[in-house]
């Protein structure tokens, strides 16, 4: 029987920014002497978006994708932006998915995003219950901004998580199709694809040639995937479910409007993927915490690149030292030319559940991989995990911890990675935090830059996360009343205090630093002020934020009037 190995995890605590990087000493079966492992490095971490700024369902859906001095994140129902380069990511807008698709009114889910390097432009798609069908976004240049031209594709049924892929000629969409979007158990109709002349696409033709595969019933799902490197052949890989001992290798050759060919290549053995069971997490006030569904074994990312392709899934596995089954990370390379398979590991942790994971290669062949980790003691997490060309593994950072436990059931469909093509040593990751405010409901995401160097080589520079901007409002009140010093969050952010400021004629009345929190794009926050009875009359104020590493936000100031 073809069996994959499994790696356990050594157990890590939550890392302050400034000691992310860590060495790993792995022994070396060849000569028996300890090896320096190779060392990722977590340089950026900035705030995503959370379940306030995406629509305020559950769980995040997280799509992310790096272009040319930018890297865009999507979930459930809204898209960011932040510009890229020496510095930290600086946030530029947030859109309503709804708004970005031209949906109107209806019900959008499951968003994905990709950047693809070889025609400068970025790819979006998402599923439209209402119209079931799949909506597709093409950037009409590098930057994001610069406008999009939009299609819509009908499905055969509902189309459940549309996931892209794309090779030199065809952009290939894939969902999982169903009867229906609001039954209940709906009958599944198996696997569609889309195969759409890419080059039509790149250029903004009104309506691009495009030709369909499926549904299959072979396929429940077909996740095609994203080519680094150049290909006329575009790879789907698929396994079967509630369990898998193949994975499915099809390639689809031809561009449309000329014929197109979908075949299997390949039914290629793999170690067993079977059912992850829920991730537990530590009980709250002496009572049993809500556990955090894993799904299933379906293909969660996958991406191809001179001759390997990737896939990453969910499993279940029994960590070494453990004697109960988890959820694992599962993570396979295949050799596309010869059909076989290079790499095949769970990855686990004693006493805890890894689950989601999202995979991409940097330029030199390291592979980060970023999950979700929780535990019956370990609260819910973000961990990113390098592994170099010669299979040594990286020690697991811990990108961003949930502050408390994560009170609903779901936790995520996906997380994903993204390189920068910019900059093609660091690769971008995106996934649920949990929450970051203690004893708040909802969710919240992180976005943050990886980088793997080898043994020896010093580590890149961490860079701090850049503050959120908060604008000042003019107050007017009463003299000996209190009085709210309002603002507005410019930007999202986590972890930050806020440093208030009011002064008369360049003498300080009054000054606050406040408690670690997070601030919400377009929400207004307010501190209040007990002036002295004496004061009256017109007095500034002004209002700024701090990240943890101390770097601090342009100052803004407004007046503040005691009548």
């Amino acid at each position: 029987m073809y069996r994959a190995a499994l790696v356990s995890l050594p157990r890590r605590p939550l890392l302050a920014l400034a000691a992310l990087a860590a060495v790993l000493l792995v022994v070396s079966a060849a000569s028996g002497a300890a090896a320096p492992a190779p060392i990722l490095t977590i340089t950026q971490v900035t705030a995503g978006l959370n379940d306030s700024s995406s629509g305020g369902y559950e769980p995040p859906d997280v799509g992310l994708a790096a272009g040319s001095g930018f890297v865009m994140e999507l979930v459930n129902l809204a898209a960011r932006t932040w510009r890229t380069g020496s510095g930290a990511p600086q946030q530029m807008a947030t859109q309503a998915l709804n708004d970005f698709f031209h949906a109107g009114t209806d019900r959008l889910t499951d968003p994905r995003i990709l950047y693809d390097a070889q025609s400068s432009r970025w790819f979006a798609s998402i599923s439209d219950i209402d119209t079931n069908s799949v909506l597709l976004a093409v950037s009409r240049g590098s930057d994001p901004s610069s406008g999009w031209s939009l299609y819509s594709y009908v499905a055969s049924g509902c189309p459940d998580q549309p996931r892209i892929g794309l090779a030199d000629g065809v952009l290939v969409i894939a969902a999982d199709v169903f009867r229906s979007c609001d039954e209940g158990l709906s009958p599944a109709f198996g696997g569609e694809l889309w195969i759409v002349n890419k080059q039509q696409l790149v250029a903004a033709a009104a309506s691009p040639a495009f030709t369909t595969y499926g549904p299959d019933r072979a396929y429940e799902s077909l996740a095609p995937v994203q080519s680094m490197s150049s290909t006329a052949t575009e790879y789907v890989v698929a396994v079967d479910n509630p369990s898998s001992r193949v994975v499915h290798l099809l390639s689809v050759d031809g561009i449309p409007p000329a014929a197109v060919r979908v075949q299997e290549a390949s039914s290629i053995p793999i170690s067993p993927l079977t059912q992850p069971p829920p991730a537990q997490q530590p009980p709250a006030g002496g009572q049993r915490q809500p556990s955090i569904e894993t799904n299933d074994d379906r293909v969660l990312d996958s991406v191809w690149e001179n001759g390997k392709l990737w896939l990453s899934a969910n499993t279940g596995c029994t960590p070494v030292g453990d004697t109960a089954l988890r959820s694992c990370a599962r993570v396979i390379e295949i050799a596309t030319a010869t059909r076989s398979v290079n790499w095949d590991t769970d990855l686990g942790e004693p006493g805890a559940h890894l689950f989601f994971p999202a995979i991409r290669p940097d330029a030199s062949g390291n592979l980060v991989i970023v999950y979700g980790e929780s535990g019956v003691a370990l609260l819910p997490q973000l961990v990113a995990l390098g592994r170099a060309p010669d299979g040594s593994l990286t020690t697991p950072i811990v990108v961003a911890q949930s502050v408390g436990q994560h009170e609903g059931g779901r936790y995520g469909d996906y997380f994903g990675a993204a390189r920068d093509p910019a900059h093609p040593e660091l690769v971008w990751v995106a996934g649920e935090q949990g929450i970051d405010v203690q004893g708040a409901r909802g969710w919240s995401t992180v976005v943050a830059a990886a980088q793997v160097t080898s043994a020896g080589v010093t580590p890149p520079v961490i860079r701090g996360a850049a503050p959120p901007g908060v604008k000042a409002r003019p107050v007017t009140g009463r003299v000996g009343a209190a009085i709210r010093l309002s603002y507005t969050a410019l930007d999202d952010g986590a972890a930050v205090r806020q440093r208030l400021v009011v002064s008369a004629k360049n003498t300080v009345v009054f000054t606050v630093m406040t408690t670690p929190g997070r601030l919400n794009i377009g929400q207004g926050y307010y501190v209040l002020w007990h002036p002295a009875r004496r004061l009256r009359g017109t007095f500034s104020w002004c209002v700024r934020t701090i990240a943890a590493d101390g770097t601090r936000s342009p100052q803004s100031c407004s007046t503040v009037t005691l009548r």
